[in-house]
């Protein structure tokens, strides 16, 4: 088992009303805190999950608190966030007033229009995974929510003999309508954050935890690739999160492995396995020792 499980595009959208949908690889749908929120609540993304899709909100009304690789962000009214696939995603909370228009972009349809080349490239804004979120002036969420409502216009029009390319090429106009205001305007603000020589340090432990921690569970894996000694990086982490560097592996080894075990389909074992774990026992031990609950408990849970 060499790949964790990602999330198709019609599990998630089984969880939404409101939803305009082209072929399983495109779908738009107006997310509405009190009708969204209970669903949410018993759904699919209430634990880390990886979606199988590029997953594009702009906040209409109220907020929304979200985690992307274990980082949290709260977005609120004129919000926007890209969330892609590399992402581990969750949902902690939503108002009851809560309004979005949510874009959910399957591989295959965002593959064919980076293959039209026309204009600058509209594929890089969602690509910047370490600047999943920005803030809107109202009047650039308005103007985003319109192209958004032609977007589901065009998906609407199925008896259109050049359907798919009518919606590739309105899609392209809002990717470009939403890189003037992303890239454009925010360019130094994307490109170039401002960090600390710690915020720096954090950013780069974050960026190794999420690629490393199904294999490395050692402080000292981590430690050595930042040239920093386990016990520096213990006491940064300490001091800018709150958290010790072994409580974020243990905390992302945890969300992990949770991921799989809503995973009928592997065993413990192949479970233990995977998170390179010594044997399915060493891994239980671990997992309860953490939740409070055996990986089985879990499961059934």
């Amino acid at each position: 088992m060499n790949k964790f499980p990602l999330i198709e595009i019609s599990e998630l959208t089984d969880h939404m009303t409101d939803s305009d949908n082209f072929q399983d690889i495109f779908t738009i749908t107006d997310v509405n805190g009190v009708v969204s929120a209970p669903k949410f609540e018993n759904g699919i993304c209430t634990e880390p999950v990886r979606l199988n899709a590029t997953l594009m909100l702009l906040v209409l009304k109220g907020a929304c608190n979200i985690s992307l690789n274990y980082v949290p962000y709260t977005l609120k009214t004129n919000s926007f966030a890209v969330i892609i696939p590399s992402h581990l995603f969750q949902i902690s909370g939503m108002d009851d007033d809560f309004k979005a228009k949510l874009l959910i972009v399957g591989k295959s349809f965002s593959d064919e229009i980076s293959m039209i080349k026309r204009g600058p490239s509209v594929s890089n804004y969602m690509l910047l995974r370490e600047n999943p979120t920005a803030e809107f002036k109202p009047e650039e969420t308005k103007h985003l929510e319109k192209t958004i409502e032609l977007l589901q216009e065009k998906i609407r029009l199925r008896a259109h003999f050049f359907h798919k390319e009518v919606l590739q090429n309105a899609f392209i106009a809002f990717a470009l309508e939403l890189a003037n205001i992303m890239v454009v305007r925010k360019k130094v603000d994307l490109v170039h954050p401002t960090l600390s020589q710690k915020e720096e340090l954090l950013n780069n432990f974050l960026q190794l935890l999420s690629e490393h921690v199904k294999e490395q569970h050692a402080v000292t894996f981590y430690a050595g690739k930042l040239f920093v000694t386990p016990q520096y990086l213990s006491l940064l982490l300490k001091e800018l999160t709150g958290k010790s560097a072994i409580k974020w592996v243990n905390n992302a080894l945890v969300a992990e492995a949770k991921l799989l075990l809503k995973t009928p389909r592997y065993t413990i074992q192949q479970i233990a396995d995977s998170l390179n774990f010594s044997d399915q026992s060493t891994f239980g031990k671990f997992f309860k020792r953490l939740t409070g609950m055996s990986p089985m408990q879990y499961r059934r849970s």
